[in-house]
């Protein structure tokens, strides 16, 4: 990818991110960038063409997110070092699920890389509440396919999270917000082992945050 190339995606998945992907034209993106729309159409003749590319853009980070996490769930059981990556993506890619229904309508294929999302995250929270059981982090199920539901909701509970948030606090701070609200969610269902491993280090995961997260 050249480094205007570059910039362009950069900065356009910044743009959607703060303004909305309805909001953002491509002669918006180009005056960000100090380039002529000329120049910007050179390398993304439409906007359907630019987010064809951000969504295979996507696709490659997602891989590597699912390497990352699968390597992290068989070798530590650390609540905030298993999310990292996936939040971080989510939250990179905020305009994609919070705008998805304007997505479609500009690239209809979206849906099905939607559909894997939702499923690969239904799939990484099943694998991570298998390994906490086994080693005794969670509670066993109170009633049948509890630990299922949670997987189910764990994906609304994410984006509600955040769409709050971003309404109530525009600061850096609301990526750390969203992130210890998440884990909080965890806590009814932690042992007493579990608890007492997060408890004591909610406020050095936030400052953990606040630098992990820094460039979004």
């Amino acid at each position: 990818m050249s480094s205007t190339r570059k910039k362009i995606v950069e900065s356009s998945i910044l743009l959607f991110n703060s303004k909305g992907l309805a909001n953002v034209r491509l002669q918006d993106i180009a005056e960000y960038n100090k380039i002529s729309p000329g120049n910007l159409t050179y390398h993304f003749k439409t906007k359907k063409d630019l987010m064809d590319y951000i969504i295979y853009v996507m696709i490659r980070k997602l891989v590597e997110n699912e390497a990352k996490q699968k390597k992290l769930l068989n070798t530590n059981f650390d609540l905030y070092e298993i999310f990292k990556n996936h939040l971080y993506f989510i939250i990179s890619y905020r305009f994609f699920f919070r705008d998805i229904l304007e997505i479609l309508n500009l690239v209809p294929n979206a849906k099905s890389i939607f559909i894997d999302i939702i499923k690969g995250n239904e799939k990484f929270i099943k694998a991570y509440v298998k390994i906490a059981l086994e080693q005794g982090y969670f509670k066993k199920e109170s009633f049948k396919e509890q630990y299922s539901t949670f997987a189910k909701n764990s994906w609304a509970i994410v984006n509600s999270s955040l769409t709050k948030w971003e309404i109530f606090d525009d600061s850096k701070s609301k990526y750390s917000n969203t992130i210890i609200e998440i884990m909080s969610f965890h806590y009814p269902y932690l042992t007493k082992k579990g608890l007492d491993r997060y408890k004591n280090k909610k406020e050095s995961i936030s400052k953990q945050i606040t630098k992990d997260f820094k460039d979004l």
